[in-house]
């Protein structure tokens, strides 16, 4: 048998690679941007025939410049994140939710402003799907916790996503023992009963970052033809809405929970499905450097002008800076959740050196926390 020795990295074959990829890639540049300039001048051709069309039915209302019953008012943004360190022999999952204040009046800090769970975990098929799970759950609770006592809870996501992860992720634990099932099991018993309350919240307003639902004003307004059906509701109204406005309260697109095979009863699912259809779905455009927003709301906040107009202006005083494209307490939850990654990897690196070295068998243990895979994309200290 003949042994064949892989090339040196320094070798024609090797060395030169990541040269040619980018050399690929500054190739195609040319085709992208054309491609963007055709898909940015055929939206800017339909833009005034949209917008007009909106207009002369109605769809478009322009949030007065100063709203009543603003003085005073709190706001605070929740959002959450999930990671996983994996390992040879095992894996690391952690889940964190934040709440943050907005600008205005003060909301006085409390210890649960932000939560953070970390279970090291053998081998779980679904574990992502479940640590995601708790991780929305955890953002339900906070936002449960301050809805009675705050004047705008901004929700980073949707909550109808929290109950279909939930779902999906309890479907798989049965009698699984581990901690992180257990954990997720315990948390939804306690966060199911208000899920309910929330969605049907004078002070909750959900804010996802994208949107992929259907076009809510060619399928529920028709005012718009077939042709404008390839777009988004969300890139709709930001052809249409000049800064200020905002549309009139739509159905939500989205098609009933399919939860049929979860661990969920048919009657919860039943109601919150009814939920779902009472929801209501609003774009605006706070201000003029800002992109429109795509807002879900309980039905008394939506079909009430006066709520409806003061959340609108609550949230265009949180846009209060152009190199922010979003409120700022939205902005802000994000930027901390996004460190959890950071944070857990050296975490995990500090436990992993303080393991190896309390272990009497050193090449086992380091085998077996380790990573399975060199990981990419890591910078190495020269040193």
């Amino acid at each position: 048998m003949t042994l064949h020795t892989p090339p040196s990295f320094d070798s024609a074959v090797f060395g030169n690679l990541p040269d040619v990829m980018v050399q690929a890639l500054l190739e195609r540049s040319s085709e992208v941007s054309d491609a963007l300039t055709c898909r940015v001048k055929k939206l800017a051709g339909k833009q005034p025939k949209l917008r007009d069309r909106a207009l002369r039915e109605g769809i478009i209302k322009p949030l007065p410049d100063s709203v009543p019953d603003l003085e005073g008012k709190t706001v605070v943004a929740v959002d959450g994140s999930a990671t996983v360190e994996r390992m040879a022999g095992t894996d690391v999952y952690a889940a964190a939710a934040v709440r943050v204040a907005g600008y205005g009046a003060e909301v006085e800090p409390k210890p649960r402003d932000f939560q953070v769970k970390v279970h090291p975990v053998e081998g779980l098929a679904d574990g992502r799907r479940m640590n995601l799970a708790l991780m929305g759950i955890m953002e339900c609770e906070l936002a449960a916790e301050s809805e009675t006592e705050i004047d705008l809870v901004l929700f980073d996501g949707t909550v109808f996503s929290v109950v279909l992860a939930s779902g999906l992720a309890l479907r798989g634990i049965g009698d699984r023992g581990d901690a992180l099932s257990k954990l997720l099991d315990r948390r939804w018993l306690g966060i199911r009963p208000k899920i309910c309350k929330l969605l049907q919240s004078d002070t909750l307003a959900a804010i996802p970052k994208r949107s992929t639902a259907d076009n809510e004003f060619v399928r529920h307004t028709r005012i718009f033809a077939n042709e404008e059906s390839d777009l988004t509701g969300l890139a709709t109204a930001n052809l249409i809405l000049e800064a200020g406005e905002y549309t009139t309260p739509l159905p939500l697109p989205t098609e009933r929970l399919g939860l049929r095979n979860t661990p969920l009863e048919s009657a919860y699912v039943d109601r919150l499905n009814l939920l779902l259809d009472e929801m209501r779905v609003v774009y605006f455009r706070p201000r003029e450097w800002s992109p429109a927003y795509r807002i879900e709301l309980a039905p008394q906040v939506a079909e009430n002008q006066g709520r409806l107009e003061r959340q609108l202006a609550l949230i265009r005083e949180q846009c209060v800076n152009s190199s922010i494209r979003e409120p700022y307490p939205v902005y802000l939850a994000d930027r901390f959740v996004r460190s959890l990654s950071k944070g857990m990897a050296a975490v995990v690196e500090a436990v992993r050196g303080q393991v190896i070295s309390d272990s009497e068998n050193v090449e086992l243990t380091s085998r077996f926390i380790s990573p399975g895979r060199t990981e990419p994309y890591q910078e190495v200290d020269p040193e």
